[in-house]
């Protein structure tokens, strides 16, 4: 059984194995000036893949949402929010550079419309999805292309009324665990079959995955959200992000 509870701040619970720590923000309310003062934490490399972005709006989201995770991992690694190193995979799932990391940090990052969320661990992978709930164009093809037959089958039968939630639904967890397991977009959804179907919480049904859980979270009204990770018995931590940080 997974357990969720709400705290104002980190300072009302340590991450252990067993805890997941999720830090959410609404970019939309932070601080006008916010996304210049945490433009100096950022690596070169990271302000300059903001200054690649074409719209300002895009150049602030990332600058904040990368401000605001390094802001967030300081907490854990005892650092200051400069002098975190990430390096990435081949397919671009970013990780703390191990020798900055002694207790084993793990965390992922997704962000939709106005809300950035981050999920944080301890010795256990883990993958998070976060999608704002919106009219999606040419769902049926997207279906057909990346959900096996069950899951098809499961959004097929849903009213018109609900299958945007459904869409949603699927797409969520598939591409929590497909991050959980460093590989995003490069696992092939139709390659894996997860127990979709109910809500909640769910272990992965095929390729001998018993050992991960995928866990329905309620985020904010109007989004949905999954989150994958080893192991069961979890208890899961909710935090809004205070922007004074």
């Amino acid at each position: 059984m997974t357990k969720h509870t709400i705290s104002a701040s980190i300072s009302e619970g340590r991450l252990t194995d067993n805890k997941i720590h999720i830090w959410k923000s609404d970019t939309n309310y932070l601080k006008v000036d916010l996304d210049s003062l945490y433009k100096d934490i950022l690596s070169p490399d990271e302000r300059g893949r903001a200054d690649r972005l074409r719209s300002e709006n895009d150049q602030r989201r990332f600058i904040v949402s990368r401000g605001l995770l390094r802001k967030s991992l300081s907490n854990y690694l005892k650092a200051p929010p400069s002098e975190i190193e990430f390096s990435y995979n081949k397919y671009g799932k970013p990780s703390i550079r191990s020798e900055h990391n002694l207790e084993n940090i793990k965390f992922n990052v997704s962000h939709s419309k106005n809300l950035v969320v981050y999920a944080i661990t301890q010795n256990r992978e883990v993958g998070i999805d976060l999608e704002y709930i919106r009219k999606v164009n040419k769902a049926d093809k997207i279906v057909k292309r990346f959900f096996t037959e069950e899951e098809a089958k499961f959004y097929d039968s849903q009213p018109e009324d609900k299958k945007e939630l459904a869409f949603f639904t699927l797409w969520t967890r598939k591409e929590a665990y497909s991050k959980a397991r460093g590989m995003g977009i490069g696992l092939p959804g139709k390659k894996f079959d997860l127990n979709l179907i109910q809500r909640a919480q769910s272990n992965i049904t095929k390729n001998n995955e018993s050992d991960w859980s995928l866990i329905d979270i309620d985020i904010d009204p109007g989004y949905f959200a999954a989150l994958a990770t080893e192991g069961r018995d979890l208890e899961i931590c909710h935090y809004n992000i205070d922007t004074s940080l």
